[in-house]
C-alpha cells in the first residue's frame, strides 16, 4: 500500500523545488518558474514564469536543457532552454533568472519560434501575492512614461484592473516599496482571485488583442522583468516565519456565525450508480442533494427516476438547477420539469435554472447569446415551484456571476462553484487557493444582497469547464488543470483542502455549501470508474473516501454556532462548533510535511485521527472509525502527518 496514494491519490511524485538565496533575497525554482520569492522573509513575488499557451488556453509544459546554475552568497544565476510543443509546432525560449542580495531580481527571455507557432500568449507572467497588494495603492508606470497612483481594489475585478503597464510598484510592508518593470511587451493584470488563485497575474499581450496570432519560424523577440527593492529608514525588519515551532491553535467561545448547509452534488450518473449505497450516504448525516439536470446531456425522465430512488432510499432531501437548452423556451422547460419532479412526487427546498451559455466564460462587455431575463426566469421558477426557494447565481464559477451579475432582489439564493485548478494543478497552487476565499466572500457577499448565499459545487477538478471544450481527459490520473477526474480527490488531500475551504468561509455566513458527489470521480464513497485507481481498485465498491468523514463531520455542524477559533500558521485550517453534548474541533494539516500543534482553550477530550496510517481502516469499516476515539491527553499536543485530519471533541463533565 502506497502511502503516496493515500496522501494524493496518484503514484506521481512532483517534482522538487531548489531554493536559493542571494543576501536577505531568497526564492525557489523548480519546472522552469520561481516561486515564492521573499525579501528578508516577507513574500515579495508569488511567481515569476514564462509561460506559451495554445489557442485553446492550454498550457504546454517545457522541456528543460542546457540548465547552468551559478550560485554565491552574494547573488544567483539560472539559465536554461525551454522548449514547447504544441502537436508539430515547436517555440524555444532561452531564459535567465539573476538575483543579487542587494534586492534585485532579473528576469531574461530570447523567444526562438522553431517552426511557426501558433500561440494565444506567449512571454512572462508575474504573479503578485494577495497580502500586501490587495486593497492597498500602487505606483503604475505606463508605455508613454506617465506615472499614476491607484488603488488595487478589495473587491474583485471583473476584467483587468490594470491596462499599459511598464511598471508597478507595490508596498508588501511599510518601508519596504517593490518595483517590478517590463520590456519587450505590453503587459496587463488580471484578477486571479476571480478564479481562486492567491495572486494578481501581470502578463503580455493584452487581452483586447486578436488571438490567436501566429510566431514566424526563423524570428526572435526579447522580454525582460526587473524587480528591485528599496528599503526606507522606517522599513520593518522582517524575518522568515519559524517553521520548526509549535503551531498554536486557540479555541475559544462562540461566535455569532452558524456553519452552512451541507449540500452533496448530484448529475443523473451519480444519482443511479449511487442507488446501491444508499444505506452508508443515509449515514451522513443532515446532508441534502443538489441535483443538476440538463436536458442537452440527455437527462429525462430516467434521470429523474433515478434521482426519486436515491432520494428515497438514503432520506435525504434535495435542491435542483435546471440547465435550459433552448433560449427562447425558459418557461416551457422550467414547467415541463416541474411536472416530472411532481409526477415522481418529488419537491425541490430551492430550484434554480441557468442558460445553458451561461457555463461559457466571456470577458466583461463582450456579446453574449440571447437569453431570458433572470427576472423572466424567476418569475417561471416562482410559477412552477410555488413552495421552493428561487436560486439564481452562476453554473459556473464565481469569475461567470462577477461578469454576469444577477439583479438584486430577485432571486432567493445566489449561487456560484468554484474551483481550484483553472490556472495551476500543483499541490501547493491548490493549497493556495485558500487565501483566495474570503476575498471572493467579500465580492460575493455584495453581490448577493440580501439574498442567501450558496457555494458549489466545490472540488479538486472540474465538472464543466468555461473556458474551452469540456474538463480535461485524465485517463493517466495525474496532476492535470481543470480534470474531469483528479486523484486527489479521493486521498487524504482532499479531506485537508475541503476542511480548510470551510473553515476560510464560516466568517461569512454562507447558507449552504455544496461539494463532493455521492459517487464518481467527485464522489465520498469508491466505485469502480473507467481510469485505473491505486489501492481503490483493489477495496470493494463502497469504501469511503477520506472526504466522506470531512462531511460527515460537517453535516454534523450544520446550523451551530461557530466557535473563535484561531490558528497562528496557514499550514493549518481549524473549524470548531457548539453542540448540546459541548464542543467539537475539525483540525487539518494543509501542507506535505508533518506538523506539530499545541491546542489552547479545550478541556478533556477525544481525538479521532484520519492520516495515511488510519485511511485505510476508515474506508474498509467507516462505522466503526467514526465511533472510535482516543484521549487527547492533557498537554492538548498533536502531530499532524501530512494532510491529516483529526476530530477532536471535548468530554462531558
Amino acid at each position: 500500500m502506497s502511502r503516496t496514494v493515500l496522501l494524493t491519490g496518484t503514484h506521481e511524485i512532483e517534482p522538487v523545488y531548489r531554493q536559493f538565496r542571494a543576501g536577505s533575497l531568497s526564492a525557489s525554482f523548480g519546472q522552469g518558474q520561481l516561486k515564492d520569492v521573499r525579501w528578508r522573509g516577507v513574500e515579495i513575488i508569488r511567481g515569476l514564469s514564462f509561460l506559451v499557451r495554445t489557442p485553446g488556453w492550454g498550457t504546454p509544459s517545457p522541456d528543460i536543457s542546457a540548465l547552468e546554475i551559478d550560485e554565491t552568497d552574494a547573488q544567483f544565476t539560472i539559465r536554461y532552454r525551454a522548449t514547447y510543443r504544441n502537436d508539430n509546432e515547436i517555440v524555444a525560449a532561452d531564459i535567465t533568472f539573476s538575483g543579487a542580495g542587494e534586492g534585485r531580481l532579473h528576469a531574461d527571455v530570447t523567444i526562438r519560434p522553431q517552426t511557426d507557432f501558433t500561440t494565444n500568449r506567449s512571454g512572462f507572467v508575474v504573479l503578485h501575492p494577495l497580502e500586501g497588494f490587495a486593497g492597498t495603492n500602487v505606483r503604475v508606470e505606463h508605455a508613454d512614461g506617465s506615472r499614476v497612483e491607484r488603488l488595487i481594489d478589495a473587491a474583485i475585478s471583473p476584467g483587468q484592473p490594470v491596462f499599459d503597464i511598464r511598471a508597478i510598484t507595490h508596498t508588501p510592508r511599510s518601508g519596504i516599496e517593490i518595483e517590478t518593470r517590463f520590456e519587450g511587451d505590453v503587459f496587463e493584470m488580471e484578477d486571479h482571485r476571480n478564479w481562486s488563485d492567491a495572486s494578481f497575474k501581470t502578463y503580455s499581450r493584452p487581452i483586447g488583442l486578436p488571438y490567436p496570432y501566429r510566431l514566424e519560424a526563423g524570428t526572435s523577440l526579447t522580454q525582460s522583468v526587473r524587480i528591485g527593492v528599496t528599503e526606507h529608514s522606517e522599513a520593518s525588519i522582517a524575518y522568515a516565519s519559524d517553521t520548526h515551532g509549535d503551531i498554536r491553535v486557540s479555541v475559544g467561545e462562540r461566535v455569532p456565525h452558524v456553519l452552512p448547509r451541507i449540500l452533496v452534488a448530484l448529475d443523473s450518473r451519480s444519482a443511479a450508480d449511487a442507488i446501491d449505497h444508499a444505506e452508508r450516504l443515509a449515514k451522513l448525516g443532515a446532508i441534502e442533494y443538489l441535483y443538476r439536470h440538463d436536458p442537452g446531456l440527455g437527462n429525462g425522465v430516467h434521470a429523474i427516476e433515478a434521482l426519486d430512488a436515491l432520494v428515497r432510499a438514503s432520506g435525504h432531501p434535495f435542491s435542483a438547477e435546471l440547465i435550459l437548452a433552448l433560449p427562447d423556451q425558459a418557461d416551457r422547460e422550467i414547467a415541463g420539469f416541474a411536472a416530472q419532479l411532481e409526477r415522481a412526487g418529488l419537491a425541490p427546498r430551492t430550484v434554480a435554472a441557468f442558460p445553458a451559455s451561461d457555463r461559457q466564460s466571456f470577458q466583461p462587455g463582450e456579446a453574449r447569446p440571447p437569453v431570458p431575463s433572470d427576472h423572466e426566469i424567476a418569475a417561471s421558477l416562482r410559477r412552477w415551484f410555488p413552495d421552493s426557494a428561487i436560486a439564481g447565481g452562476s453554473p459556473a464559477f464565481f469569475t461567470e456571476l462577477n461578469r454576469k451579475r444577477p439583479p438584486l432582489s430577485v432571486f432567493d439564493v445566489i449561487a456560484h462553484a468554484t474551483t481550484p485548478t483553472v490556472h495551476a494543478s500543483d499541490d501547493g497552487s491548490v493549497m493556495q487557493t485558500l487565501e483566495s476565499l474570503p476575498h471572493i466572500l467579500r465580492s460575493g457577499r455584495t453581490l448577493a444582497g440580501d439574498a442567501a448565499y450558496r457555494i458549489g459545487p466545490i472540488g479538486i477538478g472540474a465538472r464543466l469547464n468555461p473556458y474551452g471544450a469540456g474538463p480535461t481527459a485524465n485517463p493517466s490520473q495525474i496532476r492535470v488543470g481543470l480534470a474531469d477526474a483528479d486523484p486527489r480527490q479521493r486521498a487524504m488531500f482532499a479531506a485537508a483542502w475541503h476542511l480548510g475551504y470551510a473553515a476560510a468561509i464560516m466568517p461569512f455566513d454562507i447558507d449552504s455549501l455544496a461539494l463532493a458527489g455521492p459517487v464518481g470521480p467527485f464522489g465520498v464513497l469508491s466505485l469502480a470508474q473507467g481510469y485505473a485507481r491505486a489501492w481503490w481498485d483493489t477495496v470493494p465498491d463502497g469504501a469511503a473516501y477520506p472526504l466522506y468523514h470531512v462531511v460527515a463531520d460537517l453535516a454534523e455542524g450544520t446550523g451551530r454556532l461557530a466557535l473563535n477559533v484561531r490558528v497562528s500558521d496557514r499550514r493549518v485550517a481549524a473549524l470548531g462548533f457548539e453542540h448540546a453534548r459541548g464542543r467539537t474541533l475539525l483540525l487539518a494539516n494543509l501542507s506535505a510535511e508533518p506538523v506539530s500543534v499545541t491546542l489552547d482553550g479545550l478541556r478533556d477530550a477525544r481525538i479521532r485521527w484520519l492520516d495515511a496510517q488510519h485511511a485505510p481502516d476508515a474506508a474498509l469499516a467507516p462505522e466503526h472509525y467514526r465511533g472510535s476515539a482516543e484521549s487527547l491527553g492533557v498537554e492538548g499536543h498533536v502531530l499532524l502527518d501530512a494532510y491529516a485530519y483529526v476530530r477532536i471533541d471535548e468530554v462531558e463533565p
